[in-house]
């Protein structure tokens, strides 16, 4: 179980997991505080309001969600800014931020004949409930895979969970009894249990095609920040050939979206689940096992999402340039607290009297 550094304080980061990577005991005792790529950055505002959109993880790279204001001291140039003279507010990244995150399904004839699926569309149901519970900066998209050569898009990515619920369901509409059943489809002319299929795995090829997804997803520009995660599940291996185990190592390494991977039986590659999922592999040796592995999932991205925060006061300077200094302080049950900081300049040319937030 992956260690919760954070304890009685009460914020919700770090977030335990049930299952999956080991414990890291060696994680690095402090903060990192940074403004997300592609944001605005710090912003002024006449009169005199200052605004900065950044994240918070710990330097071992673990999101860090909950924070309020109580857990940021500002100084300008060196002095602390009073919370009751500048109206100081922390609040979690409002209406600025969006988290794409595609759940990618192996829907091959080895999961279709095995009787996992009732539990594997469970668990996906539990991730989709989970994430979407955060309210509409959070949105999913379904998508499954067999042997061809592209997933099939299941639902579109989007905020309404009553129409991912439905996607899923619908996964266990019969198509067929009999291969025959299956002659009028050009590239999935195989029944397996009730879908047809490519009795093959394109493992491999899923992945890149989901993360090229996620890309064109982080591109938009209709928020001020964007994140993403890719969330993958299989029972099996690559087994279609049609994309090289180092191509998808590459398409995860050049990524921007996070990566995570759940692996169901003994027939998976943990060694290509463990460099794709880089941001966790979960190892399932029975399909009970799924549903705290999406949950140990959804709680992930849930941080992640909610390590974004917006800060507003009024400035009490009224001219020339000035260094805010962000610095966050976060106890923990054993040890000093972790605390790390951000600085950045302004110019307060202009500034003047009756700001309000």
């Amino acid at each position: 179980m992956r260690k919760t550094l954070l304890g009685s304080c009460g914020v919700l980061c770090l977030l335990a997991v049930g299952c999956g990577p080991e414990a890291v005991d060696d994680v690095p005792r402090c903060l990192s505080v940074t403004e997300p790529s592609g944001g605005p950055g710090l912003v002024t505002q006449q009169p005199s309001k200052v605004s900065l959109l950044f994240k918070v993880d710990t330097c071992g790279g673990e999101p860090v969600a909950g924070l309020d204001a109580s857990h940021f001291t500002l100084t300008e140039d060196g002095r602390k800014v009073s919370a009751f003279e500048s109206q100081v507010r922390v609040q979690p990244k409002g209406e600025r931020f969006v988290m794409d995150s595609l759940v990618l399904l192996d829907l091959s004839g080895s999961l279709l004949r095995s009787g996992d699926f009732s539990a594997l569309q469970a668990a996906a149901k539990r991730y989709v409930s989970a994430v979407l519970a955060q309210g509409p900066s959070q949105r999913v998209a379904v998508m499954t895979f067999d042997g061809r050569p592209s997933p099939t898009l299941v639902v579109d990515f989007t905020a309404d969970e009553a129409q991912v619920l439905a996607g899923l369901d619908s996964l266990a509409a019969p198509e067929c009894r009999a291969s025959a059943d299956c002659a009028g489809f050009r590239d999935r002319r195989t029944c397996a249990g009730w879908r047809c299929v490519d009795d093959s795995t394109n493992l491999n090829g899923a992945l890149v095609e989901g993360l090229t997804a996620l890309a064109s997803r982080l591109s938009l520009t209709d928020v001020a920040w964007r994140d993403a995660a890719l969330v993958l599940f299989t029972d099996g291996t690559d087994q279609a050939s049609r994309v090289l185990p180092a191509s998808a190592v590459e398409a995860v390494r050049s990524s921007k979206a996070h990566v995570f991977t759940v692996g169901l039986g003994g027939e998976v590659d943990e060694v290509a689940l463990r460099a794709y999922g880089r941001d966790g592999y979960f190892p399932v040796a029975r399909s009970s096992e799924l549903d705290a592995a999406f949950a140990s999932i959804a709680s992930r991205v849930n941080g992640l999402a909610n390590r974004f925060y917006l800060l507003e006061y009024c400035s009490p300077k009224r001219g020339g340039k000035h260094v805010l200094k962000v610095l966050a302080t976060v106890p923990v049950d054993q040890g000093p607290a972790l605390v790390g900081g951000l600085s950045r300049e302004f110019d307060a040319d202009g500034f003047g009297s009756g700001c309000e937030l």
